[in-house]
């Protein structure tokens, strides 16, 4: 059995030999107007270091727009570290390019695309625990009320409307397009479904330290911008050094290292939650099933980060142009399905 410091290292020299996969040539993606206004405030850019960034919510998106803010020269100031939800000057894709200059940098393989995926159950759960439960704590108050306008919702009354199928454009009900960002189908985040192809790393939310760190490094980034700086410096355990405490030597502030352990205790997998019975569980799962097949065609789950390549077969091809980025809006016949 080899040593503790032994699988320290070995981890250690995987991450920094870790190198971006190459896609397969495809042909070219093209943007629609109304698919650059669809991105609105989940797609970053930062043109100098020539990286786009599909934000998730639930998927430790804050951690990655305050990344941007940082390699947009916020690096002296700290101004990086605050709040950047709500910030007025968001290297935002559909404000910084147009039709032609977003599918120009699409279909460019000098840019690095990316996104971070978590496994839909778990991310409902989380969106459930954080804007329903304690829901309290935000200005605007619980989701329940504010949304579905029941004050007296639980999770299971939760999962039964998100799982409803809906065809009322104006309703908070079912899983399509324009469902709350906080547990959309992360299929449809940033039209992925269509662009999916030219995405060259989607980590996991699973291996969050380890995949930003990996990241990172392909790119020649980690020791200027996520090394050092994140946090005060932290002491670190022999147990530190195996379970997620990634790089940035001994002196702690790496990207990830406060948050990867809040996050390691809290996403609480489904199949061990109080809230999930193996009968609600099996209904989210059916319900995000558009987001399974996803995962499973790009071979997402395992301990190395994938790429979106393997969406460019066959197999998927027709989903991915039937209605466009309306898809789920229309039925197996493409007829619009929405009143």
């Amino acid at each position: 059995m080899p040593s503790i410091r032994l699988l320290a290292a070995a981890l250690a020299s995987a991450r920094a030999n870790y190198t971006l996969p190459r896609l397969h040539p495809r042909a070219p993606l093209s943007y629609r107007e109304q698919e650059l206004r669809y991105a609105q405030h989940h797609m970053y850019v930062d043109v100098k270091h020539k990286l786009l960034y599909c934000a998730v919510p639930k998927v430790a998106c804050t951690e990655f727009m305050r990344l941007f803010f940082r390699l947009k020269g916020e690096n002296q100031n700290q101004r990086w570290k605050g709040d950047p939800h709500f910030r007025q000057d968001k290297p935002l894709f559909n404000k910084i390019m147009n039709v032609t200059t977003a599918t120009a940098l699409m279909n460019d393989p000098t840019w690095t695309k990316f996104a971070f995926w978590r496994d839909p159950a778990e991310r409902l759960l989380s969106a459930y625990l954080d804007k329903f439960a304690n829901g309290k704590r935000y200005s605007t108050g619980s989701y329940a009320v504010r949304i579905f306008k029941d004050k007296h919702m639980n999770f299971s009354g939760f999962v039964d409307r998100i799982a409803s199928k809906n065809r009322v454009r104006g309703k908070p009900d079912g899983l399509h397009p324009n469902t709350n960002p906080h547990w959309r189908p992360q299929r449809f985040m940033c039209n992925m479904e269509k662009f999916l192809p030219a995405y060259n790393f989607v980590g996991s939310f699973d291996h969050l330290g380890d995949h930003a760190e990996k990241l990172l490094r392909a790119l020649g980034l980690w020791e200027a911008y996520g090394a050092a700086g994140w946090t005060k410096a932290l002491k670190r355990t022999v147990v530190d050094k195996i379970k997620g405490a990634v790089g940035g030597g001994d002196d702690g502030g790496r990207m990830f290292q406060k948050n990867a352990a809040w996050h390691q205790t809290t996403k609480m997998k489904p199949e061990n939650h109080d809230l999930y019975t193996p009968e609600l569980l099996a209904k989210v799962r059916r319900a995000y099933a558009m987001d399974y097949e996803m995962f499973d065609a790009v071979g997402f789950g395992g301990d190395e980060p994938a790429s979106g390549a393997n969406w460019g077969d066959a197999k998927y091809a027709g989903r991915q142009t039937m209605g466009g980025f309306d898809r789920a809006f229309k039925d197996d016949h493409g007829v619009r399905a929405w009143s």
